[in-house]
């Protein structure tokens, strides 16, 4: 991982003590697994998943975030670190899932997955199931688990949204994004019509731009798709975030107050006030590997 400067290592002292103090006790019934989605790719995801993370474990919370996004380790390089472990090598190496998590900035847990995701389809019952069970010890681990998914609609992506009780489909201002997103939502619908949808509107001129690219796709999801999509937020387009990629440093660290970060820590918020789901994170596990197992849907 790149150095910070003095500052961003202060920063992330006063908070990591801030999170170190705390007494509440992790509810494993009430861990959030959520999918990080969009209908293509190059419209700021993973960025969005590491920033979001780091927001919500500045808050309190315990993160994970889970790479899914085979062959290209967005999160790796966007953090400029080199995993020791891939879930693959729970199978092949039986290591631990606890030895997989690799410490990010703010603490934040990372896990890669590599080619092991990728070949899950392919795994024998036995083997399955043995990753699973170790997936499952990442609920006494964290209050969020954030699986940034890649861009469209392969069988790995829409596995993972659909075992997941919330999905953030993160879309630009562009007419191709938006449209590629709105496939993304159609292709959900046809999965499961009651899945909760987020959409965050990414690098928007302001945000009445963010507010109308919202607009539009709920409305067409409504219309005819029968899909509620609800409003996670806007990030304003912000030179601070390529600044930030290019020295391999969460903008939400490099500078808090920049437009971005303002966006970034807002939606945070929003989701720590949103109600949890009570099917909890067996659910998440059950779907998955019915899905995986049973040839998916």
């Amino acid at each position: 991982m790149q150095n910070f400067d003095q500052a961003q290592r202060l920063r992330e002292a006063v908070v990591f003590k801030k999170n170190s103090e705390r007494n509440e006790k992790i509810n494993n019934s009430s861990t959030r697994v959520i999918c990080i989605s969009s209908g293509k790719g190059g419209v700021g995801k993973s960025n969005f998943t590491i920033n979001l993370a780091i927001a919500l474990q500045s808050q309190g919370k315990k993160v994970i975030v889970i790479d899914a996004d085979l062959g290209l380790a967005n999160v790796e390089i966007l953090l400029g670190i080199m995993p020791k472990f891939t879930l693959l090598d729970v199978i092949t190496k039986n290591t631990s899932i606890k030895n997989v998590i690799t410490k990010g900035p703010m603490e934040i847990g990372i896990i890669s997955g590599g080619s092991g995701i990728q070949s899950m389809a392919e795994l024998s019952f036995y083997d399955m199931n043995k990753l699973l069970n170790e997936i499952n010890g990442l609920k006494d681990m964290a209050d969020y688990i954030l699986i940034d998914t890649g861009a469209g609609i392969s069988k790995s992506v829409t596995a993972f949204i659909e075992a997941s009780e919330e999905l953030i489909v993160i879309t630009t201002c562009e007419p191709p994004a938006i449209a590629d997103a709105y496939a993304l939502i159609k292709i959900i619908s046809n999965i499961d019509k009651q899945k909760k949808i987020s959409l965050v509107a990414n690098r928007a001129d302001d945000i009445n731009e963010a507010e109308n690219v919202y607009m539009k796709l709920s409305s067409v999801s409504k219309k005819f798709l029968d899909m509620n999509i609800e409003y996670l937020g806007g990030i304003l387009d912000d030179d601070n975030v390529t600044k930030s990629v290019k020295k391999q440093v969460p903008f939400y660290l490099n500078n808090p107050k920049a437009k971005a970060s303002q966006g970034i820590h807002s939606i945070s918020e929003k989701l720590l006030n949103m109600p949890v789901s009570q099917k909890g994170f067996n659910s998440f596990i059950k779907k998955l590997k019915g899905l995986f197992v049973g040839g998916g849907a």
